[in-house]
């Protein structure tokens, strides 16, 4: 069942792929920063999805830890931003690796890369500081950590662009909503939102046409 929340709720990650052109359907944002909703179910793999994850993140911690960091991870690392309107940005980062004045956000990716990853963890950068009582006054660098490689981002990279992008992108996620939905068979299939709460939702790949006579 379909409930309207009281105000907007935006988690990070409904924004990055927006924010990086992976994504073009807004709507699904924006319905879901609206409304709680019955998801749809998925055959993600959770279970070891976390199990890697975690291995991954405690390694990472205890590298950390062993290069002289104050290591924070995951959730006391969770942070909500509200805005002049009511609405909240909320996220958790993986990792904050503090030694002196140097400080480290960084996420840990078991999938292949992409860019969305890097607003990710430029979000994190951009809001921990103003959220988090560890990183006040710090300037975070970021790091993207995969299996096999990683992917350092520098402190210049949180600039006014960024802000009026964020800014721009979460006044219309938590707008009344005049956006439409664009659906496509390539973003609805990893969609949680059901064709109860939308009706162009697109559930079959497009029929390959091999009668056009063109090659």
């Amino acid at each position: 069942m379909t409930m309207k929340r009281q105000t907007p709720y935006i988690w990070v990650t409904w924004l990055t792929k927006l924010l990086a052109g992976e994504a073009q359907c807004d709507w699904a944002s924006w319905f879901k920063a609206h409304n709680k909703y019955a998801k749809l179910p998925s055959d993600f793999n959770l279970t070891q999805w976390t199990a890697d994850h975690n291995q991954m993140l405690l390694g990472r911690a205890q590298y950390y830890r062993d290069e002289g960091y104050t290591v924070y991870i995951e959730d006391q690392n969770s942070f909500m931003l509200e805005g002049e309107s009511g609405a909240i940005l909320s996220g958790k980062a993986d990792i904050v690796a503090v030694k002196g004045n140097e400080a480290i956000v960084e996420d840990c990716k078991t999938g292949q890369p992409r860019n969305s990853d890097h607003m990710q963890v430029l979000i994190y950068m951009l809001v921990l500081p103003l959220t988090v009582e560890h990183c006040n006054g710090l300037q975070l660098n970021g790091l993207v950590k995969y299996k096999n490689d990683e992917v350092f981002i520098n402190n210049s990279r949180v600039d006014e662009s960024l802000k009026n992008m964020l800014r721009e992108l979460i006044n219309k996620i938590s707008g009344d909503g005049s956006m439409k939905p664009t659906p496509s068979f390539n973003e609805c299939r990893f969609c949680d939102i059901s064709k109860q709460d939308c009706s162009v939702r697109m559930d079959t790949a497009p029929k390959k046409s091999k009668d056009h006579g063109l090659f």
